[in-house]
């Protein structure tokens, strides 16, 4: 009889199905509720003997992971969506869920994922819950000025001024709801915009505490390391030193870019080869900030006045390699414009490239 334990465990809110299979064929299976407590006395009977768990990234996050390991049990979160699927399997249920999370760990077919301290996955959501904020407030103004288009009023026809959202604009609003216009449309625009000045404070508050965050012992190396690149500020940097953690977790740049889903997808079979876009199956917040970064690496390469003073306290290695960057990013956006490459592919090209010039960067602070 095998010492090793490989139990595969399917979490809900209703309840934790467990399947536990041994190489020598042995398994034991069990359904408890869905808590820890209830989930170590299930686990108690087999406390002589080494059990490895492993359930998929859910909306329990690492909490459970992180108890397990404290209770020494050895536990791994799987990436959901890197689970093989058998394309004739027609019936799903918790228990067969379970049962094929078990015989795949046993078999290493499962791809595991970083699971962060405790720490830094707290300083990682105070970026994401930033990036939400940023994104409820785009709607918000967005609802704001398909309401005032729908009651006829605009800002542009009536000033003759290009842009939305300047001092002018947000004075003019003000304005319109001083007028004599319908009592509920009043109303409307005035608590829109008192929920615009909420949301605007809520993110200047975010933006403070990331400041902060930049000033760590941990991070402030590499935040300064990424702000020598054209494109990368305060706030991308630290997004992107708090996304990836650990870049030693990546032995080589194509790694961190698979990790950032940058790889081609690619079906190839019977001497035809096929290549499409790219797989977007990694971390979007570091993607997307990326490809942001790199809206202008078609232009020149220039130090423009903004990154001097970013670079100002950075040693000289650093801005060797950030130079470099931009110069090769510049020559392949060139070679692609000339090819008649569409803008967007372009981009995201040039931010697979920088990917790797950032790796070498945080592995040099590291």
């Amino acid at each position: 009889m095998s010492n090793l334990l490989y139990c595969g465990l399917d979490v809900d809110d209703n309840a934790f199905h467990a399947f536990l299979i041994s190489s020598d064929g042995e398994f034991y299976e069990f359904s408890c509720r869905p808590n820890l407590k209830h989930l170590l006395e299930k686990l108690e009977k087999f406390k002589d003997r080494n059990v490895k768990i492993c359930y998929e990234a859910t909306y329990l996050g690492f909490s459970l992971c992180r108890d397990l390991r404290k209770e020494k049990f050895n536990c791994v979160v799987i990436a959901p969506n890197l689970i093989p699927e058998m394309s004739g399997a027609k019936i799903k249920t918790d228990k067969k869920d379970a049962k094929k999370l078990a015989i795949y760990l046993m078999k290493e077919m499962l791809t595991e994922i970083h699971v962060p301290e405790l720490e830094d996955e707290a300083e990682r959501d105070l970026t994401r819950t930033r990036t939400f904020i940023q994104e409820q407030l785009k709607q918000l103004k967005n609802h704001i000025q398909a309401t005032l288009r729908r009651m006829g009023l605009d800002y542009k026809k009536e000033t003759g001024k290009l842009n939305y959202w300047t001092d002018d604009y947000l004075r003019w609003l003000r304005e319109v709801t001083s007028r004599d216009i319908e009592l509920p449309l009043k109303e409307n625009l005035l608590l829109l915009q008192t929920l615009f000045y909420q949301q605007k404070e809520m993110l200047n508050r975010y933006d403070l505490e990331l400041a902060k965050l930049c000033e760590l012992p941990k991070y402030k190396k590499r935040v300064e390391a990424l702000k020598c690149y054209r494109g990368i500020a305060d706030l991308s940097a630290i997004v992107i030193v708090t996304e990836i953690g650990d870049i030693n977790r990546f032995s080589h740049p194509r790694k961190l870019m698979s990790y950032l889903g940058f790889d081609v997808c690619e079906y190839s079979s019977g001497g035809k080869e096929r290549k499409y876009g790219i797989t977007k199956a990694g971390n979007s917040q570091i993607r997307r900030i990326l490809v942001e970064a790199c809206q202008s690496s078609d232009r020149p390469p220039k130090v423009h006045y903004g990154l001097t003073t970013r670079r100002a306290k950075v040693d000289h290695q650093s801005i060797q390699i950030a130079d470099r960057c931009m110069n090769r990013l510049h020559k392949k956006a060139y070679q692609m414009n000339m090819k008649n490459k569409n803008r967007n592919k372009i981009k995201v090209a040039c931010a697979r490239e920088m990917t790797g010039f950032i790796w070498e960067s945080l592995k040099r602070v590291a």
